[in-house]
């Protein structure tokens, strides 16, 4: 659950042309949970108010529920008033989890994303009366709200590997893109340079704001958790003291603890770290972004664009450019078998006939062969499917893989690259 701040009821009135459903909405009393708008009464109950939907092309179309609540609302104040025993067994429970170690031995790392959790952990910590300092990682793909939300409260910054020359010139140079399949972003940018900024020899305590209701990979987690990446050589634990609170005590323990908050919760976003390019996110955050963050939102879907256009998406993930764009680069095969528009698209992309264009798609190895998995190797790769065009002709459709065609030509890697190199260099409209 969210509050519905100010901001981001203008951005639905924008998107929505002033919609006058809207009009009944103020900050101070609403919430939006899954695109759903919802308020409580005074006695505790939950009431739907409005659906938003957001469709493939961003657009905001809102719903009223055919028995929309006409009852008195309870503002986030009284709520926070009304479960204020709950509240307080939450606080007094961290508090004597974390204060344990006001005497351990071990060196206190606090880190902190500057997201709501994060804020309520470190205000906890200082409760407790803990020594610690407080770490903010520099993914380099974050927005400025919350590098800037760092930097005034003097976090020490943790850089990734200057290798990597962050997260766009990274994605670049490696031709890759993160997807839900595929999430390097996390292990690169955040737990590698996490983990290399301490000395491996030192005792560390790290503070985390991991909760059991996140996911459900976190729902088991207890009290004290050990992240397996960091190794048994090293004698690092961590305490998660908010793990038992929901999204609704975070945000009711904020407003009655007058927390700071990041920029971006008021915009509408859930989550404020890696700013667009999460596979994780969705239409309701790229709304958000295209609104926000336009600048930054152009230049990932300009990256999109040439990543799907280069290494020819059409292929592996079957689905068309703005299928790609509209949210198929965040994982994996989109459909089973091609469209005809997937197909005409990528024909007229490579200059081909139709037919010719339909060879390219769902070729497995004649031969048999297995991929990692043990299942058919299917062939994606555009080069090796020109190539068998290339050398047995057009009208074939039995395919190899690229093992298997080097071993049929009885060329090496050195040859190969010459090969393709050679027929791009003369024009073939194969490759």
């Amino acid at each position: 659950m969210l509050p519905v701040f100010a901001e981001y009821i203008q951005f639905l009135k924008d998107k929505t042309n002033n919609n006058e459903e809207l009009d009944v909405l103020s900050e101070g009393y609403y919430w939006v949970d899954n695109q759903i708008i919802k308020a409580f009464d005074f006695k505790g109950n939950l009431h739907k108010i409005l659906r938003i939907n957001i469709d493939k092309d961003l657009d905001i179309t809102l719903k009223p529920y055919k028995k929309p609540y006409t009852g008195e609302i309870e503002s986030w104040n009284k709520t926070s008033i009304r479960l204020k025993d709950h509240l307080d067994k939450l606080e007094e429970e961290s508090i004597k989890l974390l204060a344990k170690y006001k005497e351990t031995d071990r060196i206190i790392i606090d880190t902190n994303s500057t997201g709501k959790d994060s804020m309520v952990k470190t205000h906890l910590a200082k409760k407790a009366g803990l020594i610690f300092t407080t770490y903010f990682n520099v993914t380099t793909c974050d927005v400025k709200d919350s590098n800037l939300m760092a930097k005034q409260n003097k976090y020490e910054f943790i850089y990734p590997d200057k290798k990597l020359r962050g997260f766009y010139n990274y994605i670049k140079k490696d031709n890759i893109i993160p997807s839900r399949l595929n999430r390097f972003c996390c292990t690169l940018f955040k737990e590698n340079p996490t983990i290399n900024n301490f000395n491996s020899v030192d005792k560390l305590l790290f503070l985390f704001g991991m909760r059991n209701d996140e996911s459900a990979n976190r729902s088991g987690y207890e009290d004290m958790w050990v992240n397996e990446k960091w190794g048994k050589r090293r004698d690092w634990i961590s305490v998660l003291p908010i793990r038992k609170w929901t999204d609704l005590d975070i945000w009711l323990y904020i407003f009655r603890e007058n927390l700071e908050l990041n920029s971006k919760y008021k915009y509408g976003y859930n989550r404020v770290g890696c700013g667009l390019v999460c596979p994780n996110y969705n239409k309701s955050t790229w709304a958000l972004d295209q609104y926000w963050y336009p600048k930054m939102y152009d230049r990932w879907q300009r990256i999109l664009r040439e990543d799907f256009l280069r290494n020819h998406k059409w292929i592996s993930i079957n689905c068309t450019l703005k299928e790609y764009l509209q949210g198929a680069w965040t994982g994996g095969l989109l459909r089973p078998e091609p469209t005809p528009e997937v197909i005409q698209e990528f024909a007229n992309y490579k200059g081909v006939t139709y037919e010719i264009a339909t060879k390219y798609f769902d070729k497995y190895c004649i031969n048999n062969c297995k991929n990692k998995n043990g299942k058919p190797k299917k062939i994606k790769d555009k080069d090796t499917l020109a190539m068998n065009l290339k050398m047995f002709g057009r009208n074939i459709d039995k395919f190899m893989c690229k093992q298997c065609l080097m071993k049929e030509l009885d060329i090496d890697e050195f040859k190969w690259n010459q090969y393709i190199e050679d027929f791009k260099r003369s024009g073939c409209d194969l490759f």
